[in-house]
């Protein structure tokens, strides 16, 4: 699968266009272009999936296994003091390029970052995580039938 209007697709896996950091048959990792910290790396499938709701089950798994492959080597090279991973799905979940790729984003003391939080109440937290539970029930019933893969 591929997508020529996709900027991954096109410049990363068709042009080389970047700084790799690890490839294998399904995943390619690489260097952000606009980091947020030094050895900031995008890890992506080569194969075009949007996001979360339509990757293949195994491309899924290959990419979490490069991830923690790559994570351990940033750790090592650039003796960072812990690490961010993270993967944002839609553009109001922040994802800018619309082709499924996790962040790995190396930290460093002292700099901080700010995750702006709110408390919210306990009852509050249950009827969403409710709803949530309901939901896995329905997703466990696709998977059993065979129609997430």
């Amino acid at each position: 699968m591929y997508d020529e209007t996709c900027v991954f697709c096109r410049e990363i896996i068709k042009n080389r266009n970047a700084a790799f950091v690890y490839e294998d048959d399904c995943v390619s990792a690489f260097m952000d272009s606009a980091p947020i910290e030094d050895g900031h790396v995008l890890v992506i499938p080569k194969g075009h999936y949007e996001n979360i709701f339509d990757i293949d089950k195994e491309i899924y798994i290959k990419i979490q296994l490069a991830v923690k492959k790559i994570t351990m080597a940033i750790q090592d090279s650039l003796k960072c003091n812990g690490l961010n991973i993270g993967q944002n799905n839609g553009r109001v979940a922040n994802q800018v390029v619309m082709h499924y790729h996790m962040h790995i984003i190396p930290r460093y003391y002292p700099k901080k970052i700010n995750w702006e939080r709110e408390i919210v109440d306990k009852a509050d937290l249950e009827i969403i995580a409710k709803k949530i539970r309901e939901n896995l029930k329905k997703v466990d019933e696709y998977e059993k039938s065979g129609r997430i893969t």
